[in-house]
């Protein structure tokens, strides 16, 4: 996948991952995009630096497959590696889930971000206008999990101290039947 984005081979759009062997390609849908871009702004109004926070990025994860999440918060002293960086260095990640209950999302990722000790993972899911969010990690996912519904306040203090504020109200829906 590292050679593939560094080519340019992946089509305006779409956003593509590795993930159990399998190449999955989906294209963006409005929803997730205007999600995300209402998180990362929410997240440098808190006080974080641009350079701190992407969207598809690709994060190295040892021994497994690397990922590129919708959105990455990574500390201070994040080291790029090209352009990727270590899950070691990864704060937070933000998901946008492309279609309901979303295995990936909410399964695979839970059980990937926190074995590797990421300590908040976000999912923004337009489908069921809920926000999840999960915090305390541990080998097989997480310890705490949140509901909050769309419409109110996302606050979590990353492991810097800084605390994060993502007003939800604004987020877009979508039907589950794909409208």
């Amino acid at each position: 996948m590292s050679e593939l984005i560094e080519r340019g081979a992946i089509p305006e759009g779409y956003k593509v991952e590795v993930f159990d062997g399998r190449v999955i390609m989906t294209p963006q849908s409005p929803e997730q995009d205007w999600t995300v871009s209402d998180v990362k702004d929410a997240v440098k109004a808190s006080g974080i630096a641009r350079e701190r926070v992407f969207g598809d990025v690709l994060i190295a994860f040892p021994g497994e497959n690397d990922a590129a999440p919708d959105l990455t918060i990574v500390d201070f002293d994040a080291e790029r590696r090209k352009n990727s960086y270590s899950c070691l260095d990864v704060l937070a990640v933000v998901e946008v889930p492309s279609e309901p209950e979303d295995e990936k999302d909410y399964v695979r990722n839970v059980q990937k971000y926190g074995r590797f000790g990421i300590d908040f993972y976000m999912i923004a899911d337009p489908f069921t206008t809920t926000v999840t969010l999960m915090s305390e990690p541990h080998a097989a996912g997480y310890g705490r999990v949140v509901e909050i519904p769309y419409g109110e306040q996302v606050t979590f203090t990353l492991a810097t101290g800084e605390r994060v504020e993502i007003g939800t109200g604004t987020f877009p829906t979508r039907d589950a039947g794909g409208a």
